[in-house]
């Protein structure tokens, strides 16, 4: 009994990773960002003081037929001890939803569309900045993004149960930002708007 549970939950598992229904995105090395969509990266150092940035930065879809709902989570921290004692926390929290028009998500066109939340905390007297979507936060700012995004998908190779697709998009991004009641609005501006093309962009798909 024990062999033919063992059985069905391989047999199980291998087809949860050849029908491709979970994917993670991975973009913004073309911006000089290091895969801002996912990425684990703790870094310490500072010629004149300790310091470290702390990034993670996970999203994750799951395929429902040709629909896909995803969720994305991003926290950068910026920390300085010394003369300069200071602490920035950006966060950012997100749900998407894709329509492919193939049922082959490896090799397809899809629409997409996202929603997402940001948020800053501060301690000490930090200069530091979250910048997203063109908006820079401050202290206690916080901004929600809509993103339209459309692309393609091929399929370029397969390891370990991974299919990386290439994935270029163009995506227009509306950004309303609503500034903490001490900065001065008029200088920064509320609302930013964009036009991307993210042609180095993959999607792994398992």
């Amino acid at each position: 009994m024990k062999k033919l549970l063992t059985a069905v939950l391989a047999l199980t598992a291998a087809t949860t990773f050849a029908a491709n229904e979970n994917m993670v995105r991975m973009y913004g090395w073309d911006a000089g960002s290091r895969a801002t969509s996912f990425d684990v990266s703790l870094d310490g150092d500072d010629a004149k003081e300790a310091g470290k940035n702390d990034r993670i930065a996970l999203n994750y879809a799951r395929a429902f037929g040709q629909w896909q709902v995803g969720l994305t989570y991003v926290s950068h921290t910026t920390e300085t001890t010394g003369t300069a004692d200071s602490k920035m926390v950006g966060n950012t929290v997100g749900l998407s939803g894709y329509y492919n028009l193939a049922e082959d998500l490896g090799n397809t066109c899809y629409f997409a569309l996202h929603y997402n939340m940001h948020s800053t905390t501060s301690v000490g007297a930090s200069a530091s900045t979250y910048d997203v979507a063109g908006a820079s936060l401050g202290d206690k700012d916080t901004a929600t993004t809509i993103a339209l995004e459309y692309g393609h998908r091929w399929t370029v190779g397969s390891a370990w149960g991974l299919n990386l697709t290439y994935a270029p998009s163009v995506a227009y991004s509306m950004t309303t930002v609503d500034y903490d009641a001490d900065a001065n609005k008029d200088a920064k501006g509320e609302a930013h708007n964009s036009l991307a093309w993210n042609f180095l962009k993959f999607d792994v798909l398992f």
